[in-house]
């Protein structure tokens, strides 16, 4: 039987932690999205379900999931070092700890999702340490002309306010990853979660030693 050794709790003296900084070449603005293109609520909870066939996505589509999703409403200064935020998807001491990376058009470009700027980060340079995990990922699912999105936890965000911080970093990344699924699915766009972590690999992204892969889903429109 899985058991948690113990449950999470708010520290007594939130712990000071620097975020960890992401090498960026290019910041890509995303457009705000056209909300009445959404479908209602329960036609989107009927619709919704995991595909298995992918096309790729134009930049509006990506950027209308992500804003809906994703993306930093408000945001508050904390005593942990950073700041805590709203967004539209609900996180322990709205911390938000899971970052989302997205693969590029181009296979060997991935860009990190700036939910406070609302943009694609493209990373420095083309990175050859995520290539294994493209290769894995197409024996679960293929992705075809779809998306790989890695859901990368940088557990030492939540740690700063709570002990024994992991089943709520899993279940933040649970709680994202559900509710790019139901946006998803508004938007008519296809989404499969691929039950896989992304580890090793995800956690080499860092030389800090900061990054936890917790999740891999693929992204596409329908072919």
């Amino acid at each position: 039987m899985w058991t948690l050794e113990a449950d999470p709790a708010p520290r007594s003296v939130p712990d000071l932690y620097n975020p960890i900084e992401w090498e960026v070449r290019e910041r890509c603005s995303l457009p705000a999205p056209d909300i009445e293109a959404l479908a209602p609520m329960a036609a989107t909870l009927d619709a919704r379900y995991s595909e298995r066939t992918f096309a790729p996505v134009r930049e509006a589509l990506m950027g209308a999931l992500l804003w809906h999703a994703a993306r930093t409403k408000e945001s508050a200064p904390s005593p942990l070092g950073f700041q805590i935020e709203h967004r539209p998807t609900p996180s322990a001491g709205a911390i938000h700890p899971v970052h989302l990376v997205i693969q590029l058009t181009d296979e060997g470009s991935w860009a990190r999702y700036n939910p406070q700027e609302h943009s694609l980060d493209l990373f420095a340079k083309d990175d050859s340490r995520l290539q294994p995990l493209v290769d894995y990922s197409e024996q679960v699912v293929p992705r075809g002309g779809g998306h790989l999105i890695l859901f990368v936890a940088e557990p030492g965000k939540t740690a700063a306010k709570y002990e024994n911080p992991e089943s709520l970093i899993w279940r933040d990344a649970g709680i994202l990853q559900g509710s790019l699924a139901l946006v998803a699915a508004a938007l008519g766009l296809n989404y499969c979660l691929l039950g896989i972590t992304g580890n090793p690999w995800v956690a080499q992204l860092s030389g800090q030693g900061k990054l936890q892969g917790v999740g891999v889903a693929i992204l596409g429109t329908k072919p």
